[in-house]
């Protein structure tokens, strides 16, 4: 599998909160954003209303399993090995749609590819797909120390 590594982090990152025109709210989340080759991913997707799964108001166990998840301790999410990268920020409903990709393990890397919007359980890679985005190479040491210190202490935003 050929790319070329790309440096990942992460960072805190906010949807603000806000009443509507309309008079409905938009919920405020604080959330840990992933940043891809020094930029957050989120940036490079553009117009995207959406958060990580790794928002500082889910309960811990589950927090914990979402970076379990995505050092692929866990089952995929999704048919696949399909992850939710970004998903709705108000109910966090696949149906919504989410920004998913395929995570898996090549040696010692990790790669994110096959970046795509999903509605159901099935991705459409053919309509859905962000052609441009990925696939993404990230050494295996920086990816896991990056979510595991997420697990190690309080760095989750609030």
């Amino acid at each position: 599998m050929a790319a070329e590594y790309t440096p990942f982090g992460l960072a805190p990152a906010t949807r603000a909160g806000a009443v509507r025109a309309d008079g409905d709210v938009q919920v405020h989340r604080d959330f840990v954003d992933f940043v891809v080759d020094g930029r957050p991913l989120l940036f490079r997707l553009s117009d995207l209303d959406a958060v990580s799964p790794l928002a500082s108001d889910v309960p811990p166990a589950i927090f914990a399993a979402q970076v379990r998840g995505l050092l692929l301790e866990t089952e995929a999410p999704l048919p696949g090995g399909r992850y939710v990268i970004y998903g709705c920020p108000e109910c966090e409903d696949l149906g919504c749609g989410a920004v998913t990709a395929v995570i898996l393990r090549d040696g010692d890397d990790f790669v994110w590819r096959d970046f795509a919007w999903q509605t159901g359980d099935h991705a459409d890679l053919e309509r859905n797909s962000y052609r441009g985005i990925g696939p993404y190479r990230f050494a295996g040491a920086e990816y896991r120390a990056a979510l595991a210190a997420l697990l190690d202490g309080p760095a989750r935003p609030r």
